[in-house]
């Protein structure tokens, strides 16, 4: 392989797993295996995390609740994908694991029953320290108020994702002030914002879809725009950048006029 002019990293968002896209995960860890990335960073909501939902606490959904234990979902991820991750990644490629709001449930738990500290976060039932990852939160919470967990690739800020309004791209690059790519919405949404102080000066805001089974049962068969779809960004050395998402169909999608999926 020549020597590299950029960096490559690959965002992956919104696994939502037991829930993923089977084919479409086996096609993006075909090509990572093939591209070789120098960073990975699953973008939130890598787990469904049904156990710790509230959402179904209060709305009395205890049937949908009934066999789901927080402990065994942890070890199915890890055998299912954390691990499988692992094995095709390359031996000095650094992994950030970025909490999204469904991992947020585990610590809205020690919230309300600190006495489950230490015993129900990602971080320490995935032994993400010891296995390498960085671990960001979806939000840190410090004295009252709370911080959204961010992370830069060159000039391009990343993270989980905040706003689901149908606009989400623009609220997002307006309130962050900076180019952002992020998930959440489980759509493809990108606005440029421009400057008045600087007419050739623009931020971009995109939504990169999702790897998520797009007609899971608990949407009662009901229209979204759901799209299976990853990140893939090559950094150059002063940090200016290009993202490319390609969209995944039926476990296939092109990229360098290759296919991958679909084996």
């Amino acid at each position: 392989m020549t020597k590299r002019k950029a960096r490559r990293v690959v965002l992956l968002p919104d696994i939502h797993y037991p829930f993923q896209d089977e084919p479409s995960i086996k096609a993006v860890f075909q090509f990572i295996k093939w591209f070789k990335p120098d960073e990975v960073i699953l973008l939130g909501d890598a787990m469904d995390m049904t156990a710790a939902s509230h959402w179904l606490k209060e709305k009395g959904k205890f049937k949908t609740l009934e066999n789901k234990r927080i402990k065994q979902e942890y070890v199915d991820f890890s055998i299912d994908i954390l691990s499988k991750l692992e094995r095709i990644l390359p031996e000095r490629c650094k992994r950030v694991y970025m909490g999204g709001n469904h991992e947020d449930w585990a610590y809205q738990l020690v919230e309300r029953d600190p006495r489950l500290e230490g015993l129900v976060e990602p971080e320490i039932n995935l032994n993400l320290a010891e296995r390498d990852w960085e671990w960001i939160p979806w939000l840190t919470r410090e004295g009252g108020s709370s911080k959204v967990g961010t992370y830069r690739v060159g000039k391009l800020l990343v993270f989980h994702g905040m706003y689901t309004n149908k606009y989400h791209a623009a609220k997002t690059v307006g309130m962050f002030s900076r180019s952002v790519a992020y998930g959440h919405t489980h759509d493809i949404q990108i606005y440029t914002e421009a400057h008045v102080d600087d007419p050739r000066s623009y931020h971009t805001g995109q939504s990169i879809g999702c790897l998520c089974k797009k007609a899971p049962d608990y949407m009662k068969g009901l229209a979204n725009r759901w799209t299976n779809a990853f990140g893939i960004v090559y950094v150059r050395d002063d940090g200016n950048y290009n993202l490319y998402v390609p969209i995944i169909i039926r476990g296939k999608f092109v990229f360098a006029n290759k296919v991958f999926g679909g084996k």
